[in-house]
């Protein structure tokens, strides 16, 4: 099995597209679709089902996939090693953040590290907490940055910095509205909510528990798995919704959203740096990790 037609499957696999793949790769699609097929026929298996617009990996290719990940992490690895002998900073780091962190402030701690090391380049991937908290945990990931404290014996959790969530609205609903809204008074208000999963949505739980209200029984008239869509819905006029400071406060002070001020109902989200704690980082993932703690949180400078 060559190695081109194994990266091929493995994006196709982990992108559920061949398009998508054929972009990342900068290849074309026939060229992608001619990789799967010759590792079809090599194998004398299916490796993938294609129901409309879906690929989605049969068994065999479930079984493949597991095999190259491994093939894959290994290569990088002995790269790493080889390279950590000689002291020098580079090679290919696997990290993944929830919106937040992702969005807003990793881009510019990603830039700064790069100044300084210019031969790493960091494969980021956006997911909901529990998702990042998984791929660290299988592997996939070197580490993460998470809305939440993960609970598992298998990871450490290193406290980042404390954010802020706040309830927006369209300022033409939130005039209807007091100033100063009871935690109850929320259950008249259309909600766009976040998904169950992401670190939003379990602050919002955490924090409407206080007042003995289900987050389940606010009129939810939408339901969205990301920060970006869950304002641009805020925004149409679907409803209130509960986000970071970081995410809306250009549009606060624009008056394109305006804030719902709840008496009693404290949302604060603590961001925490995730990693294996029975995995080993080699140099350049290390090395990053130390950065972004010292850029966003509790490690002390050097």
């Amino acid at each position: 099995m060559e190695f081109r037609k194994l990266q091929a499957f493995a994006r196709v696999y982990e992108l559920q597209s061949f398009s998508l793949a054929a972009k990342d790769l900068f290849l074309s699609q026939p060229t992608i679709s001619t990789h799967i097929i010759s590792l079809e026929q090599e194998l004398r298996v299916s490796l993938f089902d294609r129901i409309g617009r879906k690929v989605i990996p049969t068994q065999a290719g479930e079984i493949l996939y597991r095999g190259v990940r491994d093939v894959f992490r290994t290569l990088n690895e002995t790269r790493s090693g080889i390279q950590e002998l000689t002291s020098q900073v580079s090679g290919l780091v696997f990290i993944g953040g929830s919106t937040i962190p992702a969005t807003y402030l990793l881009p510019g701690v990603l830039s700064s590290f790069r100044h300084l090391y210019s031969d790493v380049c960091v494969d980021l991937r956006i997911g909901d907490s529990i998702n990042i908290s998984h791929d660290v945990l299988e592997g996939r990931l070197d580490f993460g940055l998470v809305g939440g404290y993960a609970e598992h014996f298998d990871l450490e959790n290193y406290l980042l910095f404390t954010d802020e969530l706040m309830v927006v609205a369209p300022p033409g609903l939130a005039a209807r509205y007091s100033k100063d809204l009871t935690p109850h008074q929320l259950l008249d208000i259309p909600w766009v909510m976040r998904e169950k999963g992401s670190g939003t949505r379990q602050a919002l739980d955490e924090a409407l528990q206080e007042h003995k209200i289900d987050a389940c029984s606010l009129p939810a008239k939408a339901l969205v798995h990301s920060t970006e869509a869950m304002i641009r819905c805020v925004l149409s006029g679907l409803g209130a919704g509960v986000t970071s400071r970081l995410a809306v406060e250009e549009l606060l002070c624009s008056g394109q959203l305006a804030r719902l001020e709840v008496s009693g109902l404290n949302m604060l989200r603590r961001f925490y740096l995730i990693k294996h704690n029975r995995r080993t980082l080699f140099l350049c993932a290390s090395v990053l990790m130390q950065h972004i703690r010292r850029e966003l949180g509790q490690e002390p400078a050097d």
